[in-house]
């Protein structure tokens, strides 16, 4: 059977182990599991995730694609899978820098999809223009936890913790192909180093407010949002400037920005902070990338010998991992079955090349290293 390293075990790498064929033998190498105590060193359990047709490249036709896959996706997960999390859900739209809808190219593809009457929008927001319509709303946390159950039930995918600093560590594993989803990992990640890697400082508050039913995103000039998370919880956040990774407190100054301006967005929400039933706030550092995503496929020489490995490369979503993961998973899969079954890529395979000694310690480490 192929064998198949992902390494990242965030929604990027855990879809893609899902999207793989099940003849595969797939490892999934992270220092950072589902489930694990709270950490900064990696973005997945700290997001809530509404769907808003918006990629991290304007109008880009492969993105388009990427997020009408998801779309259906999820629509099928909250109609066949409510232990997922995922949930049809009534969203709100306020646009703050134009008037018009006519550069929304997912305009025609939203159920539900509405311009509002100029009377519904809310008078101190300065929104010019305001569309609702229906689309998944999901809780992360829960639906990591569903992921990682299944591929827990999957025979051919077995979960090692390891830091790694260098792709050139995962050679003992005689990968076919390895699958990069480091996130901002991707920055100092031995041979990738991709300068384009830019962490971005993202702050929100969860807040309880059983009252909250519909999601409500403004953007353009000013950004922010409430997502109601399904047990009596919302999110109410906003993001920073790219590259401010230095200060992982929580900024006062931006906690009582996210009150008064979630206010503005749904009154439910308490305008100032002493005012809010807060359950916790959150700091995170989400995985951005200049330029937008990259998802690129390349043979890189790894090791000593500088032994060709086909690698595909997938990170620097930002804020719409969750919205773009499932259609990233299909098109990972297909460039992982190119190297694999096609001749796209034709390089020397790996598997079979391995000594028995590395045969032994690769089954050792998986049975040592298997967790939840």
């Amino acid at each position: 059977m192929p064998n198949v390293t992902v390494v990242g075990a965030g929604v990027f790498g855990l879809t893609i182990a899902l999207s793989l064929p099940r003849h595969y033998n797939v490892t999934m190498v992270a220092c950072d599991m589902p489930g694990d105590p709270d950490s900064l060193d990696w973005a997945s359990p700290w997001a809530d995730a509404g769907f808003g047709g918006g990629g991290t490249k304007p109008n880009d036709p492969e993105e388009m694609e990427m997020l009408k896959a998801a779309f259906r996706y999820y629509w099928t997960l909250s109609e066949s899978h409510p232990e997922s999390s995922v949930k049809k859900m009534q969203d709100v739209y306020f646009r703050d820098n134009v008037a018009t809808d006519a550069d929304l190219w997912w305009k025609d593809f939203m159920p539900d999809y509405r311009i509002m009457d100029p009377s519904e929008l809310p008078p101190t927001s300065n929104a010019k223009i305001g569309i609702t319509y229906t689309s998944p709303v999901l809780t992360l946390s829960i639906y990591l936890t569903y992921l990682t159950s299944l591929l827990h039930a999957s025979p051919n995918v077995t979960f090692v913790r390891k830091t790694v600093s260098s792709l050139d560590e995962l050679l003992y594993l005689s990968p076919d192909v390895i699958v990069n989803t480091t996130g901002v990992g991707a920055g100092t990640l031995s041979p990738v180093n991709n300068p384009l890697v830019e962490p971005v400082r993202g702050q929100t508050i969860v807040i309880r407010q059983p009252a909250i039913d519909h999601m409500t995103l403004q953007s353009g000039i000013d950004y922010c949002y409430v997502i109601p998370r399904g047990d009596g919880t919302a999110v109410i956040g906003r993001i920073k400037e790219p590259g401010d990774t230095a200060d992982q407190e929580v900024d006062p100054e931006i906690r009582k920005d996210i009150a008064f301006r979630a206010n503005q967005l749904d009154l439910r929400v308490p305008a100032t902070v002493d005012a809010l039933d807060v359950v916790r706030d959150i700091v995170s550092i989400r995985p951005g990338c200049k330029g937008g995503m990259r998802l690129e496929a390349e043979v890189l020489q790894l090791g000593a010998d500088k032994m060709d490995v086909p690698v595909v490369h997938v990170y620097g979503a930002g804020g719409t991992g969750y919205a773009l993961s499932p259609g990233v998973g299909r098109k990972v899969a297909l460039l992982v079955d190119d190297f694999i079954m096609g001749d796209k890529f034709p390089v020397p395979r790996m598997v079979g090349k391995g000594t028995t000694a590395v045969a032994s310690t690769v089954s050792e480490e998986k049975g040592r290293c298997k967790v939840m």
